[in-house]
């Protein structure tokens, strides 16, 4: 079986670099101006172009996302955009507004166009209408079931690209008003505040100050918040369905995200291309809970989200690990790391190598610029450091949130109905 594309979120140039790093087949970046995650780190004019050209020069694909839903005020500066990606020659644009993609056909004749998840295509039609006005790709829409997708699969002839794994929106395709009301910052324009995620409760009208429990703790409850999209479980069931890509959400998230995430789904879909049985490695499932989550669902891959995966628990982020730092440059056992986190001589570290994922290591023989031997270094400060023959240029250090005293919890995939 033909192995499905690892799509990975490239929210600047450090996350692009570190997707790139860890095994993504392609990313998807996007302006500012234009794209759905607006507070991003993103790309501007010739940095767009430099990202597309380094993607391309290793060997991966670049898709620029232009998915925002645009308003009259903003057609002039779309169709600007639409010309200067003509010439930087992206591998694709992500579109879901039917304005956009008339401009693009324009602007950018040659140009592959990839329909966006929020164009909310939920059925076999919809996805016909797409291949019939000449998308290459479809992103189908979240709330599809296993079935579903197949269904889709055996029905149209394009390219179909699911989302496996990151954050999930409580509204329909991502559509939110919750956030223009709340905080007067468009979600539909790539302005989200992911008020959501904020803490309510819930008070009755003649009892004005009374707040009534609602799977309340004294933070409030997470009602309108769900937990995180993970399917590496089941990732053969999709590939089997016929999914070409494989996408993973978080441009907004930290290189720790990026990191970990692309590094345990490459394993993932090597292993289907292996063509034997698929097994998940417990290993992916110890590395998913590194990083900042607020736990697992299957979606509605198996039909309707069960009411236990939407963030009743009280705990609406955890994670196991912190970053800790990045090595920029290698000579045998000798690197240069830029740190992003405290370090301290002999605190107990991990590196995110191929081999040496869970091994524990001592930061030691740690010195500055000039030589000079440290007993602490800082965030932000660029150290000389020992580090193990297995750790490569790019590769990531992390260490246990609270290392000197917390154990590490496994998380917790529920499955749908």
């Amino acid at each position: 079986m033909r192995r499905p594309e690892l799509l990975a979120p490239a929210g600047d140039f450090e996350k692009l670099r570190t997707a790139i790093h860890y095994g993504a087949d392609a990313v998807y970046l996007g302006d500012s101006r234009f794209s759905l995650r607006g507070k991003a780190g993103n790309f501007q004019g010739e940095e767009l172009r430099v990202a597309v050209r380094y993607v391309q020069g290793q060997g991966g694909k670049a898709y620029v996302t232009a998915n925002i839903f645009p308003h009259n005020r903003d057609m002039r500066d779309i169709e600007e955009h639409m010309e200067f990606l003509h010439d930087v020659r992206p591998d694709a644009v992500i579109i879901s507004d039917p304005g956009i993609f008339m401009i693009c056909r324009k602007k950018a004749p040659d140009m592959d166009i990839h329909i966006s998840t929020q164009a909310n295509i939920t059925n076999a039609e919809a996805a016909r209408f797409w291949q019939d006005m000449g998308a290459r790709r479809l992103v189908l829409a979240r709330e599809l079931s296993i079935d579903e997708i197949r269904e889709v699969r055996s029905r149209v002839s394009v390219e179909l690209e699911t989302f496996v794994h990151g954050s999930l929106c409580l509204s329909y395709s991502g559509r939110c008003y919750i956030s223009s009301f709340l905080a007067s910052r468009s979600a539909n324009t790539g302005e989200c505040t992911n008020s959501c995620r904020w803490n309510y409760t819930l008070m009755e009208e003649k009892r004005r100050g009374e707040y009534l429990p609602v799977f309340e703790d004294d933070r409030g409850t997470y009602i309108l918040s769900t937990r995180d999209l993970c399917l590496i479980e089941h990732l053969d069931q999709l590939a089997h369905a016929g999914v070409d890509s494989f996408k993973i959400e978080g441009r907004m998230k930290g290189i720790n995200y990026v990191a970990g995430v692309v590094k345990a789904y490459r394993e993932a879909c090597d292993t289907i291309a292996e063509g034997r049985e698929y097994a998940v490695d417990p290993r992916w499932i110890r590395e998913l809970a590194m990083f900042s989550s607020r736990g697992y669902t299957t979606g509605m891959f198996f039909g309707k989200q069960p009411d236990q995966d939407y963030n009743f628990d009280g705990e609406s982020y955890r994670m196991s690990h912190e970053l800790v730092g990045i090595i920029l440059a290698k000579q045998g056992e000798v690197a240069t790391v830029a740190l992003r986190n405290r370090l301290d001589d002999h605190d107990l570290i991990e590196f995110l190598s191929p081999g040496i994922e869970e091994r524990l290591f001592t930061a030691k023989n740690m010195k500055d610029g000039e030589g000079n031997h440290l007993h602490s270094a800082r965030n932000e400060d660029i150290i000389v450091m020992n580090v193990p023959q297995e750790a490569r240029v790019y590769d990531i250090i992390r260490r246990q949130k609270d290392f000197r005293s917390a154990k590490t919890e496994e998380p917790v995939i529920t499955r749908g109905t």
